[in-house]
C-alpha cells in the first residue's frame, strides 16, 4: 500500500509540475484537478496538462469549456467556487466532464451556433467520459 501511495504522490507532483501556472484558483481546486488528471491515461493527461488552463469562473455555474482562436488552439475550463461547495464526487465528476468536452473536441455554443440536439449529444458524451473515469 505504501508503494502505491508513493507512486500516486509522484504522479501527482509530475502532473502539478506539468500544469505550471495553468491552474488559476485556490489550492483545493488545484489539488482536485491534479488528482483527477492523475486518473486519466498518460497520453490524455499529457494532452490536458499541455493544452488546458483551469480557472475560477462565475458564481452561478459549476463549469464550462471555452475554446477560441485567440487562445491558439488551447482550452480554458472555468470552474466556479460554488462547485467546490458540493460533495467531492460531484467536484470530480464535473472536472472529468469538462475534460471530456476538451478531449472530445466539443465546441462551445456561444461561438458556434448549434442545435439543442447537438448540445444535448455533446453533454451526454461528456457525461459518458466522466462516468468512465469516475468509476475507476
Amino acid at each position: 500500500m505504501a508503494v502505491r501511495i508513493f507512486l500516486m504522490d509522484k504522479k501527482f507532483l509530475e502532473v502539478r509540475e506539468k500544469f505550471g501556472t495553468k491552474i488559476i484558483g485556490p489550492g483545493k481546486m488545484q489539488n482536485l484537478i491534479c488528482k483527477v488528471v492523475c486518473r486519466l491515461p498518460q497520453k490524455t493527461a499529457d494532452f490536458v496538462t499541455r493544452n488546458v488552463w483551469f480557472v475560477n469562473s462565475f458564481p452561478d455555474t459549476w463549469g464550462f469549456v471555452l475554446r477560441g482562436d485567440e487562445l491558439d488552439g488551447k482550452f480554458l475550463v472555468f470552474l466556479s467556487n460554488e462547485l467546490f461547495r458540493q460533495p467531492r464526487k460531484i467536484q470530480e465528476y464535473e472536472v472529468f466532464h469538462e475534460i471530456g468536452h476538451v478531449v472530445l473536441n466539443h465546441r462551445n455554443s456561444i461561438t458556434v451556433p448549434q442545435s439543442k440536439e447537438k448540445i444535448a449529444r455533446q453533454e451526454r458524451e461528456a457525461d459518458t467520459f466522466a462516468r468512465r473515469y469516475l468509476i475507476k
